[in-house]
């Protein structure tokens, strides 16, 4: 079974937009384009402020600013002008506006103003999620300043939207791409939009995506915006797991083996050819690819190099180097140089399968079995919400999947199978059949799964609390909410109705899951 909210985790991508420039630039408008692409608003104000405001380019730069600090009424009065309108830029920026507008119609924001962070909500029920993501936030730009040694504009601005329409919406990131690549979140126009975890049935890496994101922003305001998009791609792809203490799953898959992989498939693609976003390649597997890709080289180029070899490159960048010559002057060595020692480095990796639920499979499961998995697990769920009794049905439908072509034993299919769903359920259904024990081999070793999944932490946590192993569960509720914050187990670290977490800051989070009312079993 593909399991595709795996690329979903990480397709994290900014969108890049042309800005078509106006026939005739006054100066006065270019320097305040560049203030902007910094993120140096108070200097891009100044500028504007001195320049005539008849002038269409210093009108589409004061719109760009508004826009930039979520002003998208303002922006949209400017660019209003049929003579804006008229140009490919002011059309452009005018859509971003209005989308803009439209998605935060009726927001509301939390704001930590003593850590300069500014959280804007499209739908309330997400609030709950404020304090983590301020305290994510505040880790990640503490990282990002020590990794890249750049400075902050504050507030730093998040808005979290319900879908990929709004997604879409506030950042030009076209629908259908936002829907191929499984992107859930962008770094655009001065700040994050990210998807909301209630999005996807089971959450997403929401923590390491907001440090994903941060990342671009960081490395924009380190290069003015000249990075190319393989080096934001690397650097975020490397930074979003930093700001924390490593996880099981920060190598899983390792980046040199997708690599190896996308070049048997002849999805691999030069670094500097990987056009404008990620986010817009046309499949998932070429964007997990790409991914794999700009990740290995960051990581090869950082080691390499050592710690300064990434803040030096940006800082070539930041006066004016193309992205070529600026590797060249950071490091001594031509792109084309390092690309051919990059590569002599992935071929020299030891070999490593990747599973097939990974997508870029080398044995392909086939249809009929993927289908057999995919209905016995559904009618176990639906079997288990209409109550304990049905255990030992669900776990006779379960005892069915066939994860070989031969009978193998209840053992060799567990460990055959990598997918954390299926061994949640499996779980828990061994304990509404009062048979605890027996699956505790299920939940024991993160290393048998395959990626992060919410429900399968949460269980893990609840049954190491229940045996007394508090650091373990508490690790492992960390996780799940990480992972899948509204599932009510993870958010509650229980699965007692009337029951709050031990940690009172832990309860409006509680109380958010709850309330959403998403079924433990059986849900759409």
């Amino acid at each position: 079974m593909k399991l595709r909210w795996l690329v979903s985790c990480a397709l994290l991508v900014p969108v890049a937009l042309s800005s078509a420039p106006l026939r005739a630039q006054s100066k006065a408008a270019i320097v305040a384009q560049a203030y902007i692409a910094g993120l140096d608003y108070d200097d891009a104000r100044r500028t504007l402020a001195a320049a005539d405001g008849d002038d269409l380019a210093v009108a589409l730069e004061r719109a760009r600013l508004a826009v930039y600090e979520l002003d998208c009424d303002g922006a949209s009065v400017i660019l209003s002008r049929p003579e804006l309108l008229k140009t490919s830029a002011g059309d452009e920026l005018a859509d971003i506006a209005r989308g803009c507008q439209r998605v935060t119609a009726e927001l509301v924001a939390d704001v930590d103003a003593d850590r300069g962070i500014e959280i804007r909500w499209q739908d309330e029920h997400d609030r709950a999620l404020a304090s983590l993501a301020f305290d994510t936030i505040a880790q990640a730009r503490d990282r990002l300043t020590r990794d890249l040694g750049v400075d902050w504009p504050l507030p730093t601005r998040v808005v979290v939207v319900r879908d990929l329409l709004s997604l879409s919406a506030m950042t030009g990131l076209p629908y259908k791409s936002a829907q191929t690549t499984g992107t859930v979140a962008v770094a655009k126009w001065g700040r994050v939009t990210l998807l909301s975890p209630r999005a996807s049935q089971h959450g997403y890496a929401w923590r390491d995506t907001l440090a994903h994101e941060l990342t671009h922003l960081a490395v924009t305001r380190a290069s003015r915006d000249r990075a190319p998009l393989w080096l934001q791609e690397g650097i975020a792809k490397r930074e979003e797991v930093r700001w924390r203490s490593p996880g099981p799953f920060d190598d899983r898959p390792p980046a040199d083996a997708v690599v190896q992989r996308g070049f048997e498939l002849g999805l691999g693609l030069s670094i500097d050819k990987l056009g404008p976003s990620i986010a817009m390649l046309p499949s998932a597997d070429a964007a997990m690819v790409a991914f794999a890709e700009v990740t290995s080289f960051v990581h090869f180029y950082a080691d390499t190099e050592g710690e300064e070899a990434l803040p030096a490159l940006l800082r070539e960048l930041k006066i004016g180097q193309p992205p070529d010559k600026a590797l060249f002057a950071a490091s001594g060595t031509e792109r084309k140089a390092w690309d051919a020692k990059w590569r002599a480095h992935v071929a020299s990796r030891p070999r490593e399968p990747l599973p097939a639920l990974f997508g870029l499979d080398g044995e392909r499961v086939d249809a009929a079995r993927l289908r057999d998995l995919r209905d016995r697990t559904r009618l176990a769920e639906l079997l288990l919400a209409r109550g304990s009794a049905n255990a030992g049905a669900a776990l006779m439908e379960l005892d069915r999947i066939e994860m070989n072509s031969a009978p193998v034993s209840q053992e060799t299919q567990d460990r055959a199978s990598g997918d954390p769903s299926v061994r949640w359920l499996r779980a828990r259904s061994l304990e509404e059949a009062g048979r605890r024990k027996e699956g505790e081999r299920l939940v024991a070793d993160p290393a048998q799964v395959m990626a992060p999944y919410g429900p399968w932490w949460a269980v893990r946590g609840r049954w190491a609390r229940l045996d007394g192993d508090e650091g373990a569960a508490n690790a492992s509720f960390v996780e799940a909410i990480s992972a899948d914050p509204f599932d009510s187990e993870a958010a509650c670290e229980t699965l007692d109705p009337d029951a709050q977490p031990s940690d009172s800051s832990k309860r409006p989070l509680c109380e958010a899951a709850r309330s959403w009312g998403e079924p433990i079993f059986g849900g759409d």
